[in-house]
């Protein structure tokens, strides 16, 4: 296993299991010790011993299915120097984008919201990408895609949040939903996701937190 990338193998209505993973963070950066080389993560948010799954799924019924429906095309807006492109389907509504270049990310045409790459330096539209956590958003420079930022193998739990999966974690997805980039993705933890087994921001609505 040594010489192949980690995995993530989502099961019906049960955990994620994850195999041959090294670096295993909390959301502060430090180490969360592993016991065994296949580990169990909790996805349904109920488990009293977090990040690992204890067995809670079976006694809250959890389901994993995927109730967000067909999936929206990815597009592309084209700017003088770099391309964004957009993939709805696994935003996990971090707010990178907002934070980084509203003007860039969020205007508007009728009731669609669009990308302008050009309301911003290609710089800070670069930047602001890099710091999406769920691959959603990638660029083109001169026409080639640009969406492999991270080359060790990690996954970051983040406070009362998703789990940050990163360089080159392999995910076994039965249902063949594919992250846009094996790069950097993030997958649902609280159980409440309509996008299973991608994070959708549900957990801010839904109050998930660590502690409980």
């Amino acid at each position: 296993m040594a010489d192949e990338n980690p995995t993530i193998d989502v099961m019906e209505s049960a955990p994620f299991i994850v195999k041959g993973l090294k670096n295993l963070y909390d959301a502060d950066g430090n180490t969360i010790e592993m016991e065994k080389e296949v580990i169990a993560l909790c996805r349904c948010g109920a488990s009293k011993n977090k990040p690992f799954c204890d067995g809670a799924h079976k006694e809250i019924d959890f389901t994993g299915a995927n109730e967000a429906g067909d999936a929206t095309p990815t597009r592309e807006y084209e700017g003088e120097e770099l391309t964004v492109v957009d993939n709805t389907n696994v935003c996990c509504h971090a707010g990178a984008c907002v934070q980084g270049a509203e003007d860039a990310f969020f205007t508007w045409e009728g009731d669609e919201r669009v990308s302008t790459p050009d309301a911003a330096s290609a710089q800070q539209v670069i930047d602001t990408i890099r710091k999406c956590p769920s691959g959603s958003l990638a660029y083109k420079l001169k026409g080639e895609l640009q969406d492999q930022y991270f080359s060790t193998a990690e996954i970051q739990i983040l406070k009362d949040g998703p789990i940050a999966v990163r360089g080159g974690v392999v995910l076994n997805n039965p249902d063949g939903a594919q992250p846009p980039t094996n790069s950097h993705y993030t997958l649902c933890r609280c159980g409440h996701s309509k996008n299973k087994p991608y994070c959708d921001g549900a957990h801010s609505d839904a109050g998930f937190s660590d502690a409980s």
